[in-house]
């Protein structure tokens, strides 16, 4: 955590050219938020450092009620959140800020920015298969956001006479965010060997998280899967208030399939510090196939909480998401902040590392 006095300079700094918000009030918000419906809230606040918290959060408010703009505001609402080390507990400057304020954007993007030992990757953006030799593939994914889901299902069919014969695959998600995990299911085929053994997610019960399981479900069919799963966690909440509710009412769950594909043979993920997220679910399940071997450095971490809401904030030029599950894989086997190691470590300075993938996904053979 970066010095207060730092961030009071900061804010003392940027009253130029911002757009007036009550900072306090957004303040005072996103805090009781936070601490109503945030699933990590109980864990991370406890006996131990709660008097430390609380004097943090009476020196960030104290700040804010002198605060009369957006970005100095959102440095102290950030700092704030950063306190849980929790990406997906946080708040965001919205798009039209960012475009009618680009230099305030990149100083506070610089100042919250934190320097990683790498090189300088020109990542595909694109979601492609790239046939690298006779027998490897490249499946760049960049995103397993729901807006990708039809991109990434459309391709495996189209190229699924390719897939099929191929003995050697390279997954690449490397700044891969997440998204859902919804997005990459059609893919999982391809990479069973055996049965998937999971934890399950449970729900934290409050007023608000409910009345937001209620808004999403007015968006999809309640006769789907999806929906039947949406009511049954508010059914669970409503009758649970204040405490943590599981859907699957089990803690370990399974999954398996009738049969596994003979292609490919071999498969290497590639991943690093931006994969993240549902690209973390997806490694869950990918490095319990016989056919799998994860390559690069640790992933993000970001898992251990998840199922992020979006809550309105009063002023417009923020948003707030806040995580309401917790994974029955706690405590004992957390992600957050750890990552999911690789099984073969490649150094973060290596320039071509889809080139080592390659070449021993062929030496282990």
């Amino acid at each position: 955590m970066k010095n207060l006095l730092i961030v009071f300079f900061l804010v003392n700094s940027f009253q130029l050219f911002a757009q007036d918000c009550n900072c306090l009030v957004n303040f005072d918000y996103m805090t009781s938020k936070v601490s109503r419906n945030y699933s990590g809230y109980g864990d991370k606040i406890k006996a131990g450092n709660k008097e430390t918290f609380d004097n943090f959060t009476k020196e960030l408010r104290k700040k804010a009620s002198s605060i009369k703009t957006s970005d100095a505001c959102f440095i102290v609402l950030k700092t704030w959140t950063n306190y849980f080390r929790d990406q997906h507990l946080k708040v965001q400057l919205n798009g039209a800020y960012k475009k009618a304020n680009p230099v305030q954007t990149k100083e506070i993007n610089a100042y919250f920015s934190q320097k990683k030992e790498t090189v300088s990757e020109q990542l595909s953006g694109q979601t492609e298969i790239k046939q690298l030799d006779e027998q490897t593939l490249l499946l760049r994914l960049p995103s397993f956001e729901w807006s990708e889901k039809k991109m990434i299902d459309s391709l495996l069919k189209s190229q699924q006479p390719l897939l099929k014969k191929m003995p050697y695959w390279i997954i690449d998600i490397r700044g891969n965010r997440g998204g859902t995990d919804h997005t990459f299911q059609s893919l999982v085929p391809y990479l069973y060997t055996q049965p998937y053994i999971g934890k399950s997610d449970e729900y934290w019960s409050s007023e608000d998280n409910i009345a937001m399981l209620e808004k999403n479900l007015k968006g999809i069919n309640p006769a789907t899967p999806q929906g039947n799963f949406l009511k049954t966690i508010i059914s669970l909440m409503k009758k649970n208030p204040g405490q943590f509710v599981n859907p699957l009412g089990k803690d370990t769950f399974s999954s398996a399939l009738d049969s596994a594909y003979t292609y490919p043979r071999k498969i290497g993920i590639l991943i690093n510090r931006e994969s993240m997220s549902s690209a973390e679910s997806f490694l869950l399940i990918a490095k319990q196939s016989k056919k799998v071997t994860l390559f690069g450095e640790n992933s993000g971490g970001t898992l251990d909480y998840a199922n992020t809401q979006y809550f309105d904030i009063p002023c417009d030029d923020y948003s707030l998401a806040i995580a309401i599950s917790r994974s029955k894989r706690l405590p004992k086997n957390p992600i957050d902040n750890i990552g999911i190691p690789p099984d073969i470590k490649i150094n973060p300075l290596e320039k071509d590392k889809v080139q080592l993938v390659q070449q021993q996904l062929r030496t282990d053979n």
